[in-house]
């Protein structure tokens, strides 16, 4: 069966991987370095040597036709949702979620945000609809509690693997599609770096699943203090519930890390960019929101 996958980013790295070590080498389209206006892109290069690797400066299918000959069957993974808008050919797409669940983009780290536990990968047929298609395939994947954005999305790309090995065998006619329903379904905005900032007013909980939701491979959530951006990639809940001192306050300073009092509970700060503990520019019992003592 002639399939040709088109991926990009993070994503479309861990999923070239883990083909290559199924032995599985699809035709490979993805954008050309620089193309894309993202930290999200990657440089596709060095899978040259395995895949037969086609780059676009479109993000349009009926500007790149000609660049793109024969494509067989088109497999879309992290790539743009619009990108065959009109093909009149089946094309398929895959999400890193249950639809009709979490339609739209920063799927991801919106399940993160919200605690989602179970998630899962589907693969769907395109349709008028932006994730609204026939989905011919899902598969539940778990968000462990100390799961991060990259672990989940290595769990994505195996089962984005896996199904392609399976289409390989089974071809399209060996999959049965189901219509989503549209009354189960709501669609995401794109995250922007605004939308990570973090509020110590809510609970220890609630800001941990915020920390963890714009970690690598994303931009990162963060602080503002005294004029400064502090980025924190890492956290943990530390004391779940109760009232600890004002929120922002700076209660410990360990090689663990650093503990901030929250609207219920305490946070520990685990990995702040460009700072060990040791070298956190607040003392115990500094307000890292106002940035003085309390």
């Amino acid at each position: 069966m002639n399939i040709t996958l088109f991926t990009a980013n993070v994503t479309g790295v861990l999923l070239l991987e883990d083909l290559k070590s199924e032995g599985i080498f699809p035709r490979v389209v993805t954008y050309a370095r620089g193309f894309q206006r993202t930290g999200l892109a990657c440089d596709f290069e060095r899978f040259e040597k395995d895949f037969i690797v086609t780059y676009l400066s479109s993000n349009n299918y009926s500007e790149s036709a000609d660049i793109l000959g024969d494509i067989g069957l088109p497999v879309c993974i992290d790539f743009t949702k619009d990108f065959f808008e009109g093909a009149e050919f089946p094309v398929i797409y895959a999400h890193p979620s249950q639809l009709p669940l979490y339609r739209g983009y920063s799927a991801v780290t919106e399940q993160f945000e919200r605690g989602v536990a179970v998630s899962g990968a589907s693969f769907y047929l395109r349709g008028e609809k932006i994730d609204g298609g026939d989905v011919i395939y899902k598969t539940p994947l778990r968000i462990g509690f100390e799961d991060y954005p990259d672990d989940f999305l290595a769990k994505y790309a195996i089962a984005c693997a896996e199904f392609i090995k399976a289409l390989y065998v089974k071809g399209l006619d060996g999959f049965t599609s189901v219509q989503q329903d549209d009354a189960a379904a709501f669609y995401l905005q794109r995250k922007r770096t605004r939308d990570a900032l973090i509020d110590f007013n809510r609970d220890s909980f609630s800001l941990y699943n915020h920390i963890r939701a714009y970690s690598h491979p994303y931009f990162g959530a963060y602080f503002l203090s005294g004029g400064q951006r502090y980025v924190i990639w890492r956290a943990k809940p530390e004391k779940w519930q109760g009232d600890y001192g004002d929120v922002g306050t700076v209660l410990n300073i360990s090689d663990d890390g650093i503990e901030i009092a929250c609207g219920s509970g305490t946070i520990l700060l685990t990995d702040i960019e460009g700072f060990k503990p040791e070298d956190f520019p607040f003392a115990a019992g500094t307000n890292i929101l106002f940035n003085e003592q309390i």
